[in-house]
């Protein structure tokens, strides 16, 4: 198994549990700004997992997301990564539901809508 494949799906699931954690915590906007941050941090890290996977995988680096991975991903990856992007995709809907309008929801629109 490939080192950045399992770093990569360890952040996927630091991601499923942040997202969780939004949802319980869309009342508290300092909460949620904490973990906005952390957010952005988890899919800056993401990010050069995919690049990275994306080399080895034989796709390019350079237009490589979540999303282009699960195409070309080898065995378990070509299982696992479209369970966390379907999770992450019920998981980003379920926050987008609960944030109240206002400046959290504005930070929360600017980093939600990725190309996953």
């Amino acid at each position: 198994m490939s080192g950045e494949a399992t770093d990569l799906s360890a952040r996927l699931w630091d991601e499923r549990a942040l997202l969780g954690d939004l949802v319980t915590a869309a009342a508290d906007p300092d909460r949620v700004r904490r973990l906005l941050d952390r957010l952005r941090e988890l899919r800056l890290e993401q990010d050069v997992l995919v690049h990275a996977l994306a080399e080895q995988w034989g796709t390019g680096p350079d237009t490589a997301t979540l999303r282009s991975l699960e195409r070309v991903a080898p065995p378990p990856w070509d299982l696992l990564l479209p369970e966390h992007l379907t999770a992450l995709a019920s998981l980003t809907a379920e926050v987008a539901a609960v944030l109240p309008p206002g400046p959290v929801r504005d930070a929360w629109d600017r980093i939600s809508p990725r190309a996953r």
